[in-house]
């Protein structure tokens, strides 16, 4: 019997800080976006905004790990990573493994709920053991 195929995925929230910051939080969300979805090894890139609350979530399956790093490490979402500081005042996010690229956001915010589920106001990155890129913070999985 044939190893059921895995997907990489990524989901976060964050609650912007004020509506002076929302013009370019929501052009960085979108650059970034439009980045993943044109990523290779990118299955699914969904964004998810709840006006008048300002929450927005993003969700993004991935073929692999290694495509979700390569992702990572691009220039769209480099910028936008940088920045989140000064655009959130808070926020979660979580890397999980899944049988189907049809990830729900039900799925997605039960997944944010897990003690795991972190916040890296300026995330960093750094090579875990197996050389892996993983946002600096987290332990090596």
């Amino acid at each position: 019997m044939a190893a059921e195929k895995t997907y990489v995925c990524t989901v976060t929230r964050m609650r912007v800080r004020n509506p002076l910051v929302l013009p370019a939080f929501v052009w960085a969300s979108a650059r970034a976006a439009w980045t993943a979805r044109r990523s290779p090894g990118n299955v699914r890139t969904r964004l998810l905004g709840l006006p008048p609350f300002p929450i927005f979530s993003t969700l993004s399956v991935w073929e692999s790990r290694a495509a979700l790093n390569r992702f990572a490490m691009s220039p769209g979402h480099v910028q936008a990573a940088s920045r989140m500081g000064r655009f959130a005042a808070r926020g979660r996010f979580r890397t999980f493994e899944t049988t189907t690229p049809r990830v729900g956001w039900r799925t997605a915010g039960r997944m944010l709920r897990e003690p795991d589920a972190v916040w890296t106001p300026q995330v960093q990155y750094r090579r875990d053991a197996a050389g892996e890129l993983v946002a600096a913070g987290r332990p090596a999985a």
